[in-house]
């Protein structure tokens, strides 16, 4: 049998941690090769196919045509084509966008257009501005990313050229190739120098702000940190990742083609640099059980509906289809998630007005929408109460929705089942696990459906006395009562919670019991007291026994009461079944015998009003709540 020690301790430490697994629901289909998304900072996402054509997916799901430069496109190539875009930070006022493409000789444009005056869903294609043409040596390796930095600053990631000579990426004269270019495109036209661009005065492109990369692809920064994360596509090895702080001051060089990842490349070009590399932040292997051979970059996820993702950067690989998050713990030190093959062939992440991220797969021309699978894994649970007190036939029947099975289960009871039965009343805790680690508990509280009356008020007067108690559950109660000492009891059925004994003498000491039958659970249960009769008192022959009523009965915050043989100054007390005071907020009298009682708001419990009048004191009980 399991150490129940050990199962609770497992049972917190499971509970405390964390789950999420990411999944990825389709948004939107009927696309050719799509391998870019983008926003325009409003609710439309555009979608970049690599032949020349930008399409939108509107507000209501219709998919319409932004853009069609097909016939300036060359994309005979596999990384040739229409491979970036990205909208002006203030798109809203100047309808300024600008893209990256491959033409029909294979060299890099890096081009502004505006959208139309009379359309804002459909750009004017004959208001391009060419800022950038490169000469591209081979087909391959172009890169093709383009994003705005929170310095307003446009960032353009150049591959390596390709080919066989690789070597463009630690060259800085006349050669853009495996580097980070960052122009100022609001200061002058086409473009302006960024003043603290790292070879502005001294020889080098000035263009240029980072080096040594070999194809980066898709590069993006976080929307609320404004650091950048950099994925570039390996050679033979490794794959990785690499950042670049927002508060950074220092020049960066990822080290192609001297490094791939960590890993030092053996050539007569690294035996004459002696550079201060900057590593990457993680970096995998180039196979398809935990790695992949082609990462393709995402994005710090800031979006709201899915709480467990935020701050995690998430990324993934082309051919594998295995996707990963990541996140900082501490300066430097980084943890990573490995969440496996989710879908192969995603060629880029975008990310919405709202943070939510979606990814574009080429080869199907599908969007999907990215999520968190454990945000919809729920639990709910029909209960069954134990009958009675001596009776443990309570059952739990677990209702599990939206996770993955096969399911673990753990009971605080040691229970690895998805129901239990045979219980009695008490509080029961489980946490379920779905195939894919997410977690979920859920505690349920099951209660003796009947037993021993509970809740006992007693109001004592000289000849009589009001006993009220909680139902609890039965058909209906005995109560037996006589003068503690010997003799016989005396006794009285009643089917409510509630009796007044007559006949009693004053001044004396009362023993009762109040018993009553549980269906199905054997004997009688019983609950027991004592209580004294005040001393009597001379009372005016015309003054009978107060009489009340109660209107309306159930009342949640009120009640109107009507009362005979009162007189015309009655005191009010309301309590609830433990006799604590309920709040009375005011008492209007509406007639002689009427008056209405308003009280602080209750749940539904059997509650007693106490009248003071005439020496006398009497109890009714209603129920109070909805």
């Amino acid at each position: 049998m399991r150490n129940i020690l050990t199962t609770i301790s497992l049972f917190s430490s499971l509970f405390l941690q964390a789950q999420y697994h990411l999944a990825l629901n389709p948004f939107a289909s009927g696309f050719t090769e799509p391998v870019d998304i983008s926003s325009a900072g409003n609710n439309r996402l555009f979608i970049v196919e690599r032949a020349g054509k930008i399409k939108v997916i509107m507000p209501d799901n219709s998919i319409k045509t932004f853009m069609d430069i097909t016939s300036i496109v060359g994309s005979v190539g596999g990384e040739q084509g229409l491979l970036g875009l990205v909208f002006h930070p203030n798109y809203a006022s100047n309808g300024f966008f600008y893209v990256n493409y491959t033409d029909f000789a294979g060299d890099t444009h890096i081009s502004r257009f505006t959208v139309s005056a009379e359309n804002a869903d459909s750009a004017n294609i004959s208001s391009e501005m060419n800022l950038l043409m490169i000469d591209q040596p081979a087909a391959n390796h172009n890169g093709g990313n383009l994003k705005f930095g929170p310095d307003g600053y446009l960032y353009i990631f150049m591959g390596d050229g390709g080919g066989s000579d690789h070597n463009r990426p630690q060259q800085i004269i006349d050669n853009k190739f495996g580097k980070i270019l960052r122009l100022d495109v609001d200061g002058a036209l086409p473009y302006a120098i960024p003043p603290d661009n790292p070879y502005v005065g001294v020889a080098g492109d000035d263009e240029i702000w980072a080096i040594g990369l070999r194809n980066p692809w898709r590069c993006n920064f976080d929307k609320l940190t404004g650091d950048l994360y950099i994925a570039d596509v390996g050679a033979d090895s490794w794959e990785e990742i690499g950042v670049i702080a927002a508060d950074t001051n220092t020049f960066f060089n990822f080290g192609w083609k001297c490094y791939e990842g960590n890993m030092l490349r053996i050539g007569t070009l690294c035996d004459t640099i002696f550079a201060d590399f900057d590593y990457p932040v993680y970096v995998y292997p180039h196979d398809n059980a935990t790695g992949g051979f082609a990462v393709t970059g995402g994005f710090v996820y800031r979006g709201s509906e899915f709480p467990a993702l935020f701050g995690k950067y998430i990324f993934c690989d082309y051919i594998s289809g295995n996707f990963w998050t990541m996140q900082q713990s501490a300066p430097g030190i980084w943890s990573t998630q490995f969440e496996g093959f989710i879908k192969n062939h995603i060629t880029s992440f975008g990310e919405n007005i709202n943070g939510e991220l979606f990814a574009c797969v080429n080869q199907t021309g599908e969007i999907f929408k990215v999520e968190d699978a454990c945000q919809n894994f729920n639990l709910s649970s029909i209960n069954t109460d134990a009958s009675a007190s001596t009776i443990n036939n309570g059952a739990i029947d677990l209702i599990v929705t939206g996770g993955t099975a096969p399911y673990n289960y753990l009971w605080n009871t040691g229970a690895i089942i998805e129901d239990i039965n045979a219980l009695s009343a008490g509080t029961y805790s489980v946490i379920v696990t779905d195939n894919f680690g997410c977690q979920k508990s859920l505690e349920i509280t099951l209660v003796n459906a009947c037993g021993p009356a509970t809740g006992i008020v007693i109001i004592p007067s000289a000849t009589s006395t009001f006993i009220t108690w909680d139902d609890v559950g039965a058909a209906g109660y005995r109560i037996l009562y006589k003068p503690i000492g010997a003799g016989a009891f005396m006794q009285v059925n009643s089917p409510l919670t509630h009796i007044n004994l007559t006949g009693l003498n004053p001044s004396t000491n009362y023993q009762f019991k109040i018993r009553n039958k549980c269906a199905g659970a054997p004997g009688m249960f019983s609950a027991s007291g004592n209580f004294t009769t005040t001393s009597l008192k001379e009372i005016n022959p015309i003054e009978n026994t107060i009489e009340i009523q109660i209107f309306p009965n159930p009342a949640l915050n009120q009640i109107t009461i009507d009362l005979k043989n009162a007189n015309s100054n009655p005191e009010f007390l309301i309590q609830n079944s433990i006799g604590e005071n309920i709040e009375i907020k005011s008492i209007h009298k509406i007639s002689d015998n009427q008056y209405q009682i308003l009280f602080k708001e209750i749940p539904t419990q059997i509650v007693l009003l106490i009248v003071k009048s005439n020496n006398q004191t009497m109890g009714k009980s209603f129920i109070g709540g909805n």
